[in-house]
């Protein structure tokens, strides 16, 4: 008498593609209908056509966890014959079909047609074989060309580092090489900017590819603290007045005394040689001292070091 009836419930099936496979999940139940636990359960999965005709079979020996659920990427075990990439997403009702083994007998626990996601590697490998421009080698839905931050040193499956590599002998780049060339950009060291001129402070960004050199937005400084010294070396020129004509050798001058009155201008004599100073004379004060040294080598924002990558 078989101890389990076991009952497999899809909780998610061909509605989930991943870069990988196709991922499917369940649970494994017993003729009590109570989770089977903490077991490794061999798993066959076929897709196959309409007419059950097999395109691709794998096992797989996958552990229940404590309530009986597992999970499984299609793609990802032991095939049996061929290739996962060999299947045609494009013919029309494919079915997934999953069997367990128990007491070395294959209990086929489910057979359901596929709907619309795996349809998604027929959709990459025909963007892959007409090199289109903007083709999408849409893993998990992400399209060439897009960039992102990632803290490995190795690039995952799928993309390459933005190191300036060349890409032409990479498997898959012809998508990437129509939209950037053949080199990869090389953003070790740099900040991604938007390209354009932006709505808000009318100042652009480099064109589409390119990159654009740093600079500082032209600006004023204050005087600051310096100061300049309290003398410096200069003359007064002093011009000699004429001698009256008598040659008494006086020289009238008038001069202004101290009250300030309109009675204030008196005749005073003076003797040879006197004279008046001009106002000023032409000098200059000199600067001593520098201004304050200050940062380094590139005005940045505080930021965190990671490795750029871009998808095939």
């Amino acid at each position: 008498m078989k101890k389990y009836l076991l009952a497999f419930v899809v909780l998610m099936c061909s509605t989930l593609v991943t870069a990988q496979g196709i991922a499917v999940q369940g649970i494994a139940r017993d003729n009590s209908l109570s989770a089977i636990t903490d077991q490794t359960l061999t798993f066959t999965f076929n897709i196959t056509k309409s007419d059950n005709t097999v395109l691709y079979s794998e096992t797989q020996g996958i552990k229940t966890d404590n309530f009986g659920i597992f999970s499984h990427i299609v793609s990802t075990g032991n095939p049996t014959g061929n290739a996962f990439s060999s299947v045609d997403f494009q013919i029309e009702d494919l079915k997934l079909k999953v069997f367990v083994n128990y007491n070395n007998s294959d209990i086929e626990v489910y057979d359901q047609p596929f709907y619309y996601s795996p349809y998604a590697h027929f959709a990459k490998k025909a963007a892959l074989a007409t090199n289109a421009t903007n083709a999408t080698n849409a893993d998990d839905g992400v399209p060439t060309g897009a960039i992102a931050p990632y803290v490995g040193s190795t690039a995952p499956e799928g993309w390459v580092l933005c190191n300036g590599q060349s890409l032409t002998n990479i498997p898959g780049s012809a998508a990437l090489r129509n939209i950037i060339g053949n080199n990869a950009p090389d953003l070790r060291g740099m900040f991604l900017r938007g390209t354009g001129q932006s709505s808000v402070n009318n100042q652009s960004g480099p064109s589409l590819n390119t990159t654009q050199g740093d600079t500082y937005k032209s600006h004023n400084h204050a005087k600051g603290s310096l100061n300049t010294s309290y003398s410096g070396n200069h003359t007064h020129n002093i011009q000699k007045l004429p001698y009256d004509s008598s040659g008494s050798g006086i020289n009238q001058m008038s001069l202004r005394t101290s009250d300030n009155s309109d009675e204030a201008w008196k005749n005073v004599e003076t003797t040879p040689p006197a004279g008046s100073i001009s106002t000023n004379g032409n000098h200059r004060h000199s600067i001593t001292g520098s201004t304050a040294s200050s940062g380094s080598s590139e005005t940045r924002p505080v930021n965190y070091g990671v490795n750029y990558i871009i998808k095939l």
